[in-house]
């Protein structure tokens, strides 16, 4: 029972109970003294209470006199060593001890900092031997990520329950803001992935592992994804799916198109077809026409064969238009079109070299701009052969410039005319530049001549660096079932996030100017998945807020409505525990926007404030600068009071945190806002 209310009451509260208790008794000890000196003695009872009263208050008042020293010097000193040497224990922590704050507790305080040292010394002994024995692992997994990462189809490893555990960047291309933990069904029509997994588990039970197919739509129906889907079997256990995508959006387009352009052709051609059939027959079966009559019919003939003839001509052009879409473009750096030519020419080629991108199929350029450096050379006529690039918004000129005799429209047509490759069968050089939907010329330019053949520009393709750090995870916690309350901390995943604003009060008309924030999975804070965006609050920004987030009017003028990034952001927090740095108030902005965003932010939330105010009760200072201080997180300065910059920050400590709430025994969301709540009082008097 005693080791029970030990628990139950703090340091400093004990501390101030045996002070009390020993000025209660030091001052019955002297009434009762007076008593039994009153009791011998006799005389007045006046001077003996007199004399008890004054040395009762006396022992009280130097009783209370000594416990506040104590409770300053003693008291305070040691919970900060404890909650220092805590924190270092559970959060690694590295940084040391401040020995100032125990002055007056003699060798306890160097003590602390050489179990902190020690400490430091183990874990770094500790991550060394890791580090050797996962030398091996780590190997293995950046060529599994390379492999991985660079696939050219979209892939995705989900859980037993279809959550992501793993995907890759082309799946991101294709899915868009997909994310670890996240649901598939967020970012793909669950129904086709349903059935194929269905049959998939038939399969099984007849003994067979095989993949199956399916087509399913993206979840906002604007893609098609065709591909396979095949179990992931640990010990004859399911441990997942893998599914194996690419986007058929084009090719299902192409292929309708193809069939409408098919019947089109056919209706247009039936009717004049049969009307000169016709026309034909009747000239055919009565040679006694009049002039008259055998011009109308000849007229008919005419009238039906213009129809006929524009009817396949634009179906010609139709016909072009989709081939051109359809045909296999990729990005091509203008670099190795270069390299391409120059290893296969027979004549010395200078190039400028470019980091521009091109989209085309890269093959048929190549093999097109080398039979054009061929013939240039053929004749002997020309020199200086040059290859460069000019780059104009959303296209990419390719030049190749000489010097000497000009090239004619008649040797270019006739050169475009031939097949470009024995791999490409008849398809020639014009053949190509319809897929390209483009076309060459020759022109002059300084002294000599030039051909310019323009294609569109692609964006720089990822290169390895570029990777995602958090693109998997394949320990991923069971999905919490119903209420979250008692769902571990450790299990649950976490929106941190961070606002900037117009002003400090949000009933008082100011509004969010950016919104910012990142998800933390498994306990690890995914760097890769974030969301971030400025707002346009419909209102003038103070010059005295901008100051303090840097945000302008004109950063703002064309930035998304509250409507479209509060619906864009709680997408993002789909399934999550919000947390922030004094949460109501970042809160309040998005809560009092409800109905304009049409979306309700019911998550449980988590307060980074109220958790300090419970783990560190013996400090006053909560701030965020004062727990980055306390964990050794660093802030740069160009990001303090920027929403991203506040966020990764939060983050950053909130992860620290988990670890000593879990020391404290509060392992549970549910324990954790009942925290929360029994700080409250403790929040109103602490700076934040």
């Amino acid at each position: 029972m005693i080791e029970g209310l030990s628990r139950r009451l703090g340091l400093r509260l004990r501390f101030a109970l045996f002070f009390a208790a020993l000025g209660l008794g030091g001052t019955a000890l002297i009434g009762t003294g007076l008593w039994i000196g009153h009791a011998r003695s006799g005389g007045p009872i006046d001077g003996y209470v007199i004399a008890g009263v004054l040395g009762g208050l006396g022992v009280l008042g130097l009783s209370v006199w000594i416990g506040l020293l104590f409770d300053e010097n003693v008291a305070k000193p040691i919970l900060a060593l404890a909650s220092d040497l805590t924190t270092r224990a559970r959060a690694d922590v590295d940084l040391d001890v401040d020995e100032s704050q125990a002055r007056h507790l003699g060798a306890l305080a160097p003590a602390a900092n050489a179990i902190n040292t020690a400490l430091s010394e183990a874990r770094a002994a500790r991550q060394r031997a890791i580090a050797r024995e996962t030398a091996r692992i780590a190997r293995e997994k950046a060529l599994f990520e390379a492999l991985f990462r660079d696939l050219g189809e979209g892939a995705v490893v989900v859980t037993p329950d279809n959550r992501v555990m793993l995907y890759n960047r082309m799946a991101q291309d294709l899915l868009g803001d997909i994310g670890l933990d996240r649901p598939l069904s967020a970012f793909l029509r669950p129904e086709p992935i349903t059935d194929a997994l269905s049959r998939m588990q038939k399969a099984r039970v007849r003994g067979e592992v095989t993949a199956e197919t399916f087509l399913a739509a993206s979840a906002d129906g604007a893609r098609f994804m065709l591909g396979r889907v095949s179990p992931i079997l640990s010990d004859e256990e399911l441990s997942g799916h893998v599914l194996i995508f690419q986007d058929a959006t084009e090719e299902l387009s192409t292929h309708a198109k193809h069939d409408h352009l098919f019947t089109a052709l056919m209706e247009g051609v039936r009717r004049p077809a049969g009307t000169i059939g016709a026309l034909l027959e009747l000239t055919d079966s009565d040679e006694d026409l009049t002039p008259e009559t055998r011009e109308r019919v000849r007229q008919g003939i005419k009238d039906e064969l213009a129809r006929l003839f524009a009817c396949v001509d634009d179906m010609g052009k139709r016909h072009a238009k989709i081939k051109s879409r359809h045909w296999p473009m990729s990005p091509v750096a203008a670099n190795h079109i270069f390299d391409g030519i120059s290893a296969s020419a027979d004549t010395p080629l200078r190039t400028i070299r470019s980091e521009a991108m091109l989209s085309c199929d890269g093959f048929a350029v190549i093999t097109l701009l080398r039979i054009l450096v061929g013939h240039l050379f053929e004749q002997g006529t020309r020199n200086v052969l040059t290859l460069y690039v000019e780059e104009d918004a959303d296209e990419t000129r390719l030049i190749l410039g000489w010097q000497g005799e000009p090239v004619t429209d008649g040797q270019l047509t006739e050169l475009l005319c031939n097949p470009l490759s024995p791999a490409y069968g008849e398809y020639s050089g014009r053949d190509a530049l319809n897929a390209h939907q483009t076309d060459l010329w020759s022109e002059p330019e300084d002294g000599g001549y030039r051909i310019v053949l323009p294609l569109a520009s692609a964006n720089p393709p990822l290169t390895p660096c570029d990777a995602r750090p958090e693109f998997y995870d394949f320990n991923l916690p069971e999905a919490p079932k119903g209420d979250m309350s008692n769902t571990p901390l450790s299990e649950l995943s976490f929106v941190v996030f961070d606002t900037e604003t117009t002003g400090l009060s949000p009933r008082g008309g100011d509004e969010i100017v950016q919104i910012a924030g990142l998800r933390i999975v498994n306990g690890r804070i995914l760097h890769g998945e974030t969301f971030e965006t400025l707002v346009n609050p419909g209102r003038s920004i103070p010059a005295a807020s901008t100051q303090v987030h840097h945000i302008t009017e004109e950063m703002v003028a064309d930035a998304p409505s509250i409507a479209e990034a509060g619906r864009r952001f709680h997408d993002f927090c789909r399934g999550a525990v919000l947390v922030a740095h004094n949460a109501p108030f970042d809160l309040a902005f998005l809560r009092l926007k409800e109905n304009v965003i049409g979306r309700r932010f019911d998550n449980p939330v988590l307060c980074t404030v109220l958790m300090s105010a419970g783990l560190f009760d013996h400090s006053g200072q909560h701030t965020l600068d004062a727990l980055c201080d306390r964990f050794g997180v660093h802030i740069p300065p160009e990001a303090r009071h920027t929403a991203m910059g506040d966020a990764v920050a939060t983050a950053e400590v909130f992860v620290r945190m988990l670890g000593l709430l879990e020391a404290k025994g509060v392992t549970t969301l549910g324990a954790a806002i009942a925290e929360e709540g029994r700080m409250t009082k403790i929040r109103k008097a602490q700076a934040y």
